[in-house]
């Protein structure tokens, strides 16, 4: 069975299998985990969390692992999520972090980087240092520009990090010469300012990255992999273009020591910020074609690549070329660490999809660990244990409602040998991602709402459709738990007097036609998707889009990657955007409206459609009357409080452990 299950994985994607080399490591398919910041460091230090992430994602295939960054110098730690190369107290955490994917018979990489002048260093409250004292962006923070000094001082910090990195056991090593990191500052004219030997033309500015790459080489003097991480192209106005970052590609690629090139694109300037982890709006690897410029002007050095690679399917595309070595899964891997095992065993309808949302990255923006909408066992792997615990006592469980919530609920509480029953009033499974997945970019919502139907049935959970349940039906079932996941009502609109108006929902399920030539209007005041997806459908179908919302920037509850990308597709549609008003009313087709600094009132309008996307309702009534025949009963998801998708679907999945005693720690 084995044998014939792992033939049919090999068949399906003959790219994907075929053993590798780099340097000297051997790697047995394609697929790579690409570096990307957990924050689950303490005081910048590894922390056990680490050991069972990286342990899972071994555990399940995967060709080659590359760590996150370790930050070289103290100037470059910002937040102490983030894990050090500048103190040798880190070398016992990753020799453990190293000893603990090798077992699993999988080689290890790890990048080397500073981050310059978006350093965020709150720890100690320093000035992060750049090229120059052109100020980040993103946040405004002004830099201190380096001194030759200093320079000097951050290649030797190079130096020692590669050392330590041997040290600790790592095959390989990158250096980062993309994503507005320290050095692609250097390299970009947008960012180096400088009129000495290190700023000016291209030469100058390469002088540093350059020193840098040569330092480390030297270092490592052979003894494990080398590679260079790259943005093929920086997307932002001023800086490097697809073809100055492939010169700088082709001038580094003469340098020796390089073993692999790993390429991206974007940096973490506005508006580049956004292309560079692209969303379920974008679509699949966006940036394939421009990579492959690289293949003639690195000779057979090998290349890697990444960026919303999301199935084997996606990564068959790109090695097929025979221009692409490895492709890098690195959201599809947080989603499911066991996507190549899964594959093998010929279960590819139980891989957990990547479907894109970055709330894993939203994460970081905020300074909390990584997390996935579709995982959330992600940094929980070492105490949220997959399989039926041995001493669980089943439990007669009642989940009413079939939304995302519910489903994974019920999924888990199954999973964990629980019995379990699942009403759901309409006639259909999905709840809230039956019309989301509707709305212009975001059908990848369809590929979750699916994905948990599936495996709620394969779990061996009771579904009822059509069942609307009451207390005194629910108290006939007898359960032992009830968990509440009937999401919240939409009445919001009628009981705050705004009748006129019509829901998201009721927007996106009307006939697209219907919106042809329309001058609509769109009043949101949650800040997020379903306003954002509504707004782009109805422009799409030739609707005459307006957007109001009260706080200074729209679309405020959406990660800073995609609402940078987000606010580019509503210029690019000409949905006008005004922000700083306050809806008292609605009249005769137009908006009562009220400047929130002035205060001042004014109509505007008329509109022939008005769009509310308002706060939903928690059905707290409900919860009250349950609790009151003495039955026990938790609410999840919307039910408990309107909020987004990944804390209704975290909800149901913790709901479901709290059943087993000691498992629902958070």
């Amino acid at each position: 069975m084995v044998a014939q299950t792992k033939a049919f994985g090999d068949s399906a994607y003959p790219s994907v299998f075929r053993p590798f080399r780099i340097g000297k490591v051997e790697v047995k398919n394609r697929i790579f985990v690409p570096a990307h910041t957990t924050n689950f460091a303490t005081d910048f230090l590894p922390d056990e969390k680490h050991i069972h992430y990286h342990r899972e994602r071994a555990r399940g295939g995967v060709g080659l692992i590359i760590v996150e960054p370790l930050r070289v110098h103290r100037t470059s730690l910002g937040r102490s999520g983030g894990l050090t190369g500048a103190d040798r107290e880190a070398l016992p955490g990753l020799q453990r972090i190293t000893q603990t994917i090798k077992s699993e018979g999988v080689p290890v990489f790890v990048q080397l980087t500073h981050a310059g002048r978006h350093s965020e260093n709150a720890v100690d409250r320093s000035a992060p240092w750049g090229p120059d004292d052109t100020p980040w962006t993103t946040s405004g923070q002004i830099p201190h520009p380096m001194t030759r000094a200093e320079i000097d001082e951050v290649v030797q910090s190079y130096r020692n990090a590669a050392e330590l990195a041997i040290e600790a056991g790592f095959d390989g090593m990158e250096i980062h010469f993309g994503h507005g990191h320290l050095l692609h500052q250097f390299l970009s004219p947008a960012t180096n300012q400088r009129a000495d030997e290190f700023g000016g033309g291209l030469e100058n500015r390469m002088r540093f990255p350059l020193r840098v790459l040569r330092a480390v080489v030297d270092q490592i003097g052979g003894r494990v992999a080398f590679g260079v991480r790259v943005s093929v192209d920086e997307l932002l106005c001023g800086g490097l273009d697809a073809e100055q970052s492939l010169d700088i590609i082709h001038r580094t690629a003469q340098e020796r020591g390089i073993n692999f090139f790993n390429a991206s694109v974007a940096s973490y300037n506005w508006p580049s910020i956004g292309y560079h982890v692209p969303d379920m709006s974008a679509p699949r690897h966006p940036y394939l074609d421009t990579t492959l410029r690289m293949r003639e002007l690195i000779g057979d050095i090998p290349l890697l690549t990444a960026a919303r690679y999301t199935s084997l399917s996606d990564a068959e595309d790109a090695l097929s070329t025979g221009k692409i070595d490895m492709v890098g899964m690195m959201r599809a891997h947080i989603a499911d660490p066991q996507i190549i095992a899964k594959t093998q065993a010929g279960r590819e309808a139980d891989i957990r999809p990547c479907i894109a949302s970055n709330f894993c990255i939203e994460q970081l923006a905020t300074n909390q660990p990584i997390t996935c909408m579709m995982n959330p066992r992600v940094g929980r792997e070492g105490y949220w244990l997959e399989g039926r615990p041995n001493d669980v006592a089943p439990l007669r469980l009642l989940v009413v409602g079939g939304g995302p919530a519910g489903l994974e609920a019920a999924r888990v509480a199954s999973e964990l040998g629980h019995r379990v029953w699942l009403w759901e009033a309409t006639g259909s499974l999905g709840g809230k991602l039956n019309v989301a997945g509707a709305g212009a970019g975001r059908s990848d919502l369809h590929r979750m709402r699916d994905f948990l139907i599936e495996q709620a049935a394969k779990a061996g959970v009771s579904v009822v459709l059509g069942k609307r349940a009451d207390v005194n039906e629910i108290r006939a079932f007898a359960p032992d738990r009830v968990l509440l996941a009937n999401g919240a009502t939409n009445e919001t609109t009628v009981r705050r007097g705004f009748e006129a108006g019509i829901s998201v929902d009721d927007a996106l399920t009307a006939p697209r036609d219907s919106w042809h030539g329309a001058r609509v209007a769109i009043w949101d005041e949650t800040g997020s998707w379903g306003a954002l997806s509504t707004a782009e459908t109805l422009a799409g179908a030739g609707a005459e889009v307006s957007f109001f919302s009260q706080p200074d920037s729209p679309l405020w509850d959406i990660n800073i990657y995609s609402r940078m990308t987000a606010l580019e597709r509503l210029r690019a549609s000409r949905v006008l955007v005004r922000t700083r008003v306050k809806l008292l009313g609605l009249d005769n087709g137009s908006l009562i409206l009220a400047e929130t600094s002035l205060g001042k009132e004014e109509r505007c309008g008329p509109f022939d459609k008005l769009v509310l996307a308002m706060r939903g309702q928690a059905q707290t009534l409900f919860m009250n009357e349950l609790q009151a025949q003495a039955l026990v009963v938790s609410s999840i998801g919307d039910a408990h409080a309107p909020r987004s998708l990944l804390q209704a679907v975290f909800e149901g999945h913790r709901a479901a452990r709290a059943l087993v005693t000691g498992t629902g720690r958070q």
